[in-house]
């Protein structure tokens, strides 16, 4: 039966600290300085353009006045995103939201070793990972497939079911240990016994998916075979 493919969603956190009133007020005068500059500056070319335009009069008051306005809360507008805009990359910088992508260890060495053939290798570096960090259930699936495929691989059992353990309320993982116990029993191991447990335990863990289905139908064809034999 075919694992599945796991997938990580990062969590947005609460906010917990609620920002002090002081601190957001803290842009004001770099706000009023733009809106202060956007006038002059509308003054300054406001009133040639409005006298190129053949301006005259209440009109080209008018105009000038509409200009400092436009130049003003343009200003206003760009300082404020500026700060805005740097305040915001800081705090995403020491407090990274789900919506950002966290780093993700890779393991290239371990993986490297396991190409070059050097499967202790691995395992050497895989264990010191998993002193590192105890309950990530991500560490015992890499041993659990590293063992699978070697020629050892009723080690493999061992890691498959801590990695299930440490998942917890993880549904995709738990499934995919399942699975990967199941093809560990009718493949290599060749435990029939152990991989009915595992069968009925998709079965009624999943009911109303395909993987629920699938271990169903070999269920039946593994007691049709028994019913043969006998």
């Amino acid at each position: 039966m075919a694992s599945l493919q796991r997938h990580a969603c990062g969590s947005i956190p609460d906010s917990r600290f609620p920002i002090p009133a002081s601190d957001l007020d803290r842009g004001l005068p770099e706000r009023i300085a733009g809106a202060v500059y956007g006038v002059v500056l509308g003054i300054l070319f406001g009133a040639p353009l409005g006298w190129f335009l053949a301006l005259r009069g209440p009109w080209l008051v008018l105009f000038i006045i509409l200009a400092a306005w436009a130049m003003g809360t343009a200003l206003k507008r760009m300082t404020t995103a500026v700060i805005d805009g740097t305040a915001n990359a800081f705090l995403r910088l020491i407090w990274p939201s789900g919506d950002s992508t966290p780093y993700t260890p890779t393991w290239s060495a371990e993986q490297a070793k396991v190409a070059r053939g050097d499967i202790e290798g691995a395992l050497v570096g895989y264990g010191a990972a998993m002193r590192l960090h105890p309950t990530d259930p991500e560490l015992r699936f890499r041993v659990a497939e590293v063992l699978y495929r070697s020629t050892t691989p009723e080690r493999s059992e061992k890691y498959f079911k801590e990695g299930r353990v440490l998942a917890g309320e993880d549904r995709g993982r738990e499934l995919y240990a399942t699975q990967r116990l199941i093809d560990l029993y009718l493949g290599p191991l060749g435990d029939n016994v152990r991989a009915l447990v595992e069968l009925r335990r998709v079965v009624e863990r999943f009911p109303g998916t395909s993987e629920a289905a699938a271990a169903r139908k070999v269920l039946m064809e593994m007691k049709a075979t028994v019913r043969l034999d006998a």
